[in-house]
């Protein structure tokens, strides 16, 4: 073969490899959502941005829509997932870690900040943040109703003996335990600090989700923080039931979790309470329309429960430690359950006066409370 003719079998090669991934995209409507790596694809971009003018982002967007809309892209994502692990032990998605004995943790900022306590609040800070948890348990209480601060903690922090060998703790107290002590000392709010407790039943069982959950407790973990939370808000209320394990149908199941379609090589037995004869029944109708400003709306869960021994009326403002795990335990303790994200506290007062409570539960996760602090800052009690 002439220099000339090769010559033009690699121009050809080059334009068939630059041009066939593009014919060969999917062109399917904007917003189209990949299951395995739970997000939005990117969309085909536009030449035109807002005003008709030049869309001076259109190369980097076009690439991004490239490299997700390429057909047979899940099969080499999962044939990429699974040869960088057998080869090399290497987790490609970029929120998960592997730390001892296969367990899996998120690998996310925030919660890598507060394992090594990299992120610690000056001491104004943290009276500043009690001093709001104070003033929002002294207006509740002048209505009447009782307010619980209620601690929980991310995987990491209970099973820190099978964490990331290479991500180190500094010494001293993490930000969370920093605000605990704030609050003890400094307020008279109801804390319900899991911590202690938690960590004194993971010496003997698993009580958070070594594989199919990088962050949760699992069912056994949400019992036992359900337990610390109910024995609080009975100090106040004795007229309230709590769930005892033999209201539950308790057994196992085996579960096991993929990275992006390649099946993770480890398997766990998964503890599962289900309530035998639950009576709280969620409300759907209306609920969108009456809640309809709240912050992360879809998140709102309404119970009744006609059959409750009780009148009382709980709201609960936190994140999924009570929405994925608790909302429908602790709804079967009250006439009226209402739960919500925390993103709600600065409107706190107008909720309280929209939904009348008798007791309000405001849950945070370890690495929220920076987040949280933030809100209260903004709280607005009348």
């Amino acid at each position: 073969m002439g220099k000339r003719k090769l010559n033009l079998v690699f121009i050809v090669i080059f334009l068939l490899t630059i041009t066939l991934p593009y014919v060969f995209a999917h062109r399917l409507p904007q917003g189209r959502i990949s299951e395995m790596e739970n997000r939005t694809l990117a969309g085909y971009p536009s030449l035109l941005g807002e005003g008709n003018t030049i869309n001076t982002e259109y190369t980097s967007q076009f690439e991004n829509w490239l490299s997700d809309n390429l057909k047979g892209r899940t099969l080499l994502t999962q044939l990429n997932a699974a040869v960088q692990y057998s080869l090399f032990r290497r987790i490609v998605k970029t929120d998960t870690m592997e730390g001892k004995e296969g367990w899996l943790f998120a690998n996310r900022e925030e919660q890598i900040e507060e394992y090594q306590h990299m992120n610690l609040m000056a001491e104004a800070e943290m009276e500043a943040f009690a001093q709001r948890l104070q003033e929002l348990s002294s207006y509740l209480e002048n209505k009447g109703i009782g307010f619980y601060y209620f601690q929980c903690y991310n995987k990491e922090m209970i099973y820190d003996d099978m964490y990331v060998e290479s991500i180190l703790q500094s010494g001293g107290k993490s930000r969370t335990e920093q605000v605990m002590d704030a609050i003890r000392q400094k307020t008279d709010v109801r804390l319900v600090d899991c911590k202690m407790e938690l960590m004194k039943r993971a010496e003997d069982e698993n009580i958070y989700f070594q594989y199919v959950d990088l962050t949760h407790w699992n069912e056994k973990g949400a019992y036992l923080g359900y337990r610390l939370l109910m024995r609080e808000i009975c100090r106040d209320f004795g007229q309230v039931p709590v769930l005892e394990e033999e209201d539950y149908q308790i057994y196992e199941e085996e579960r096991g979790t993929e990275i992006y379609g390649f099946a993770y090589p480890c398997l766990e037995k998964c503890p599962k309470y289900q309530i035998k004869e639950p009576e709280a029944v969620e409300i759907t109708e209306s609920v969108s329309d009456r809640w309809s400003w709240l912050e992360y709306k879809e998140h709102t869960h309404v119970y009744e429960n006609k059959n409750c021994v009780n009148d009382l009326k709980i709201l609960m403002l936190g994140d999924s430690f009570i929405r994925m795990f608790l909302k429908d335990d602790i709804a079967e303790s009250f006439s009226y359950t209402l739960s919500i994200d925390w993103l709600n506290i600065p409107n706190i007062y107008k909720i309280v006066e929209e939904y009348q409570p008798d007791i309000v539960v405001l849950e945070s996760v370890d690495s929220s409370v920076g987040g949280i602090a933030k809100l209260a800052d903004r709280m607005n009690l009348g």
